[in-house]
């Protein structure tokens, strides 16, 4: 994965913890379209699966990337 890839990932998954997974306001606060959040978030969640629902996992990584 190319650094810009990954950043443009760690940008979305802080979008998405912010906005409480509210595609639309992912999208605006990105300035890409909602299809685009939703193909991020696909590929953050091949990487970490059902962690993303884990509340635990919310809280460290909205502390880690707040």
């Amino acid at each position: 994965m190319s650094g810009s890839t990954r950043e443009k990932l760690v940008e979305t998954l802080r979008a998405w913890l912010l906005h409480q997974g509210r595609r639309d306001a992912v999208a605006a606060t990105l300035f890409v379209h909602p299809q685009t959040v939703r193909y991020r978030m696909g590929q953050l969640r091949e990487a970490y699966g059902e962690e993303l629902d884990d509340p635990e996992f919310v809280r460290r990584a909205t502390i880690a990337l707040g």
